[in-house]
């Protein structure tokens, strides 16, 4: 399957006017048993319905890439050249992370992305051995990462731990106003409960009561439904509580921002060569991507308008390097700031109103010495923040965060960091031309049930992956997950259902979940 570079637009033509016709009409479909494919867009999606595709014996499939790398949003910074290395410096710009249930694959979300490593690790074992893939433990909390808002420290001056933080503090100790209930930290978990219940015992049934909800963001959510059965009435209207909950769990006008139902299964799930329509092309690209092509006049109105109007959240990611994680030492031992509990961060993140808002500390040093050579994901930021960082040049951004950062950590931070552009990187997705509008897709409020179903229909002989079309945005295995349907689609239009079956009753699929109705799919 050859890999082509093509330019930013796309243009696509018509062999005829018979071929302008919807994909699922029926009496007029032209059926082949192999069909040739095209697929726009070498990121996850579009390489997961390559492989789809060639389980299922179609052999004639092109891929074409506008940028210089396969990937898409997987992205994987090196800083050293040896690639025989298992100890070099690297830093994912994107996609860094997948939650398991372990002991049950049923109940995993992401279980495709499970096997799909499995699957990819069984044909390298025997053709590629350097290949296989192996998998780092990444550590999600620590009790001693830092907690740094408003400026508060404790009654003995010292840095705030979560553990301290998460572990029944005043919100005045934490530097909230005292009209902020005790437990507000806990509230957006309580308010998502109800909903990951009914996920857990059934994740189509809980998709349809979530969906009653979609035509509120999550502010309209908490204000209207939430906070009047949790709160007294005199709180009304509980904007310094919204704010507080908001600061803590993502940032500044996130909430206001986007949907309800698409922020809480986010929670859940923790161009130009003429191409000839009688092909099937598979549309892989982010939709403000597709937005800059020309967009075949017999697109719906409701494609038209789902490349149009969907929404996106823009991230940024600083790594720094320094000589040392001295940050797994005691402040006691590197002369930082003390913190409640003085003691080292090993994994986890601190999070802080300061303009770098969540430092992730990295998990894949285990067993090594903490005076070696490390990336630090300084600052990991959302939405508005990462958007106040825009302008700023690359050594303009180290600085200002570095800054940040010896407020928490104190000098040693400045002492350990090793400058230069070719040892730091800062990303903002934002910026990058091959993924126009931020990181990820996240659903406005109406969104889902409005554009969902229009961005996966197939229009004419068009097919359209990528994690923007899967209801669990933002994560890998939305990715895989459309990968499957696409290639679904391909086989059950082409009289190939026997192909299908074989590979949706493949180990590979087992676990995958299956197509959700949405409002205009089919």
């Amino acid at each position: 399957m050859p890999l082509i570079a093509f330019n930013l637009t796309l243009t696509l033509t018509f062999d005829d006017e018979k071929n302008v016709k919807r994909s699922d009409d029926k009496s007029k479909r032209t059926v082949t048993t192999s069909p040739k494919i095209c697929i726009v867009g070498a990121g996850l999606s579009g390489l997961f319905s390559a492989l789809l595709l060639k389980e299922a014996g179609i052999k004639d499939v092109t891929i074409l890439e506008s940028s210089d790398r396969v990937g898409g949003r997987v992205y994987t910074k090196y800083f050293t050249a040896d690639a025989n290395d298992d100890k070099r410096l690297y830093a994912e710009l994107g996609s860094n992370r997948f939650p398991i249930v372990e002991g049950h694959p049923e109940l995993s979300q992401h279980q495709l992305v499970y096997d799909t490593i499995a699957h990819l690790n069984d044909y390298n074992k025997v053709n590629n051995p350097d290949s296989v893939m192996t998998l780092t433990p990444f550590s999600t909390f620590d009790k001693n990462a830092l907690y740094y808002f408003n400026g508060k420290k404790d009654a003995n001056g010292s840095i705030i731990t979560k553990g301290i933080a998460f572990g029944g503090a005043k919100p005045t100790a934490l530097g909230f106003p005292d009209s902020v209930p005790d437990n507000f930290l806990d509230m957006w978990d309580d308010a998502l409960a109800p909903f990951f219940d009914l996920l857990d015992k059934n994740f189509t049934n809980g998709i349809e009561t979530l969906k009653l909800y979609d035509q509120f963001s999550a502010y309209d959510y908490l204000k209207d439904i939430y906070f009047p059965r949790k709160l007294p009435q005199s709180m009304a209207p509980y904007e310094e509580v919204m704010k507080a909950i908001e600061m803590n769990v993502l940032g500044t006008g996130i909430f206001s921002s986007y949907g309800f139902v698409d922020l809480a299964l986010n929670e859940y799930a923790f161009g130009s060569p003429n191409l000839n329509i009688s092909w099937k092309v598979i549309v892989t690209a982010p939709l403000g991507n597709v937005y800059h092509w020309e967009i075949p006049q017999a697109f719906t109105y409701y494609k038209k308008r789902a490349i149009r109007e969907l929404t996106c959240m823009n991230a940024a990611r600083v790594f720094l390097q320094f000589k040392s994680r001295f940050w797994e030492e005691s402040p006691l031992v590197t002369g930082a700031p003390n913190t409640s509990t003085n003691l080292g961060i090993t994994g986890g993140a601190s999070s802080t109103d300061l303009p770098i808002r969540f430092v992730v500390y990295p998990s894949q040093y285990k067993g090594l010495p903490t005076n070696s050579s490390a990336i630090l994901l300084a600052s990991y930021v959302w939405d508005s923040s990462a958007t106040k960082f825009s302008p700023y040049t690359d050594d303009e951004y180290f600085e200002a965060v570095l800054k940040n950062l010896v407020t928490l950590h104190g000098d040693i931070a400045k002492t350990e960091w090793v400058s230069g552009s070719e040892n730091n990187i800062a990303f903002n997705w934002a910026q990058y031309k091959h993924s126009i509008g931020g990181a990820f897709a996240l659903f406005s409020a109406g969104q889902i049930d409005d554009l969902l179903g229009a961005i996966m229909r197939p229009e004419i002989s068009v097919h359209f992956a990528g994690e923007h079309t899967d209801i669990q945005t933002g994560w890998m295995v939305g990715a895989l997950n459309s990968g499957v349907r696409v290639v679904k689609e391909i086989l059950l239009a082409n009289g190939m259902d026997s192909q299908w079956a074989t590979l949706k009753n493949s180990t590979l699929l087992k676990y995958w979940n299956g197509q959700l109705d949405f409002k205009g799919y089919f």
